[in-house]
């Protein structure tokens, strides 16, 4: 018996992450001048907007890999979590305490901890099935 990776959670958080990548994309241009802070620096100008498109963009990719428990989208996912939280670090020491920031750090923390514990969802299911299987055909 061959079992199969469901993997609902990681499903239903990548349905999420391509909601905020599309939430991502409307506030962009509903907003377009905005300041992005980024590793402690308001980006502005008109090349803000190209530095604003890498939020959605990572965000529907992790969606997308999620959906369909891509391993690259684990990396992704926990690579970016780093770079949020080196970001939100520097911003905070830049701009001064902010409590939305640290609650973003806070959950992001968790998320990644979270992920780090469901890895093997997204090894390769071939392996996963073939490392849990009996030695002998002999056992039923």
């Amino acid at each position: 018996m061959r079992r199969t990776r469901i993997g609902l959670d990681i499903k239903i958080l990548g349905g999420l992450f391509l909601i905020f990548g599309t939430v991502d994309l409307i506030v962009i241009e509903l907003f377009p001048a905005y300041a992005f802070k980024l590793f402690g620096v308001a980006v502005t100008g008109p090349s803000s907007y190209l530095v604003k498109l890498h939020s959605p963009a990572v965000h529907l990719l992790i969606g997308y890999g999620f959906l369909w428990l891509r391993p690259w989208a684990w990396g992704l996912s926990l690579a970016y979590a780093g770079f949020g939280l080196v970001s939100e670090t520097m911003n905070q020491l830049s701009f001064g305490f902010h409590p939305v920031r640290s609650a973003f750090m806070a959950t992001t923390l968790l998320f990644a901890a979270y992920l780090i514990q469901r890895r093997t969802l997204f090894t390769d299911g071939d392996q996963a099935a073939t490392h849990h299987s009996p030695v002998s055909g002999d056992l039923h």
